[in-house]
């Protein structure tokens, strides 16, 4: 389990997350390409996840998980090719492709190398993984922005020398840490796995509430480089930002589990949901302070009601279509950031960002809430 900890950590230090837009805008994109571009991007993950769950559940994560760092070191290259756009869409392609590798790949397999007497203990464990992960994505946008400010080729070279050594870690998970995968598994029996799965376990109802309040958040993240740009903020300040937002939402990532201990899961669900729509809705006051406040603070409890959502997901999922059912629910998550991003590249300069965003994510967020207290109302 150690190892991928270790793993997680490298492969989300990601120096460009915050800063890739602000980068192409300076190479001359606009915003409607910029949001073009992202619109390829979470089509093709709509395009990858379903194919990349069964590839992982029966291939096996680990090699699963290496094949998704290879693709991910792939579109890095292609950043250094920035007026060449087939090379950057290719790029972005090649990212969708490995990150939809590895999601839902890197849970199952933290899942799978938990004993059965912690099994319940999930939700912590979980909590450790998240926390992990957000601590190095603040660690790489606090520092993508400022080595940007240095030079824009050293940044993508230290963050290609990441993934590589994410890439050698995965390596060297052991076969025994890991549960081996089911050989006799085949393409028709994982799915009529997951369409018996979808059909008994209320699976319709927790995937929407998950995946419309998880594309709600990655909106506001994806978007808020250039939302604070817009408040003439510095590259490197935004990226101080986004760095403070990933380390909070790792003590929040912490604090989850202990919560859950005083508080049912449920009811901190909904709390947390209220808060979010409550922040979201405030963007529309269109106030500096508070949309950074907003932006923030939306991203932080994300992590919170993020890893209650998994938590439930990997409690009913079956284990020989673990990572199939999760990717399944990235297919929905890519197709709202998908629809959101093409409406935002029609609409992006006659309108306020601040505005879109607000609006697609608050509309979002509510239909997360009536989803998740349908679910709740089931479980009765």
């Amino acid at each position: 389990m150690k190892r991928i900890f270790l793993y997680n950590s490298f492969s989300n230090i990601m120096l460009e997350l915050v800063v890739w837009m602000i980068y192409l805008k300076e190479q001359g994109w606009s915003l409607a390409e910029v949001a073009m571009l992202e619109g390829i991007f979470t089509i093709s993950q709509v395009i990858f996840e379903f194919p990349s769950g069964v590839i992982s559940d029966k291939l096996g994560h680990k090699k699963t998980l290496l094949l998704g760092e290879i693709f991910c070191i792939l579109y890095l290259l292609t950043y250094f090719f920035p007026h060449t756009h087939i090379i950057v869409y290719l790029g972005f392609i090649m990212f969708a492709l490995g990150l939809a590798f590895i999601s839902g790949t890197d849970i199952s397999l933290l899942y799978e190398s938990i004993s059965e007497e912690e099994k319940k203990s999930y939700l912590k464990y979980s909590g450790y993984f998240n926390a992990i992960a957000a601590f190095s994505v603040a660690i790489g946008n606090i520092l993508g922005g400022w080595i940007a400010q240095i030079s824009w080729n050293l940044l993508f070279i230290l963050a290609i020398l990441f993934r590589t050594t994410a890439l050698i870690i995965g390596f060297k998970i052991k076969e025994p840490d890991i549960k081996k995968q089911v050989d006799t598994l085949s393409l028709k029996s994982i799915i009529t796995d997951l369409s018996n799965f979808i059909k008994h376990q209320k699976y319709i109802c927790l995937i929407t509430g998950l995946g419309f309040s998880t594309a709600a958040v990655d909106l506001s993240y994806q978007y808020g480089p250039l939302i604070m740009q817009k408040f003439s903020f510095d590259t490197g300040m935004i990226s101080t930002v986004f760095g403070s937002l990933s380390l909070l939402g790792a003590v929040a990532g912490l604090l989850t589990y202990k919560l859950t201990q005083k508080v049912s899961e449920n009811i901190l669900l909904i709390i947390l949901l209220l808060f979010g729509l409550t922040l979201l809705l405030s963007l529309f006051i269109h106030n500096m302070l508070i949309v950074l406040f907003s932006l923030i603070t939306v991203n932080v409890i994300f992590e919170m009601w993020n890893i209650i959502f998994e938590n439930k997901i990997q409690e009913v999922a079956y284990a020989d279509i673990r990572a199939t059912v999760i990717s399944t629910g990235n297919v929905f998550i890519s197709g709202l950031l998908a629809l959101s991003s093409g409406l935002i590249s029609l609409v992006g300069e006659k309108i306020s960002l601040v505005w879109i965003i607000g609006s697609i994510g608050s509309i979002f967020l509510i239909i997360a809430l009536i989803s998740t207290l349908f679910y709740i109302s089931k479980q009765k």
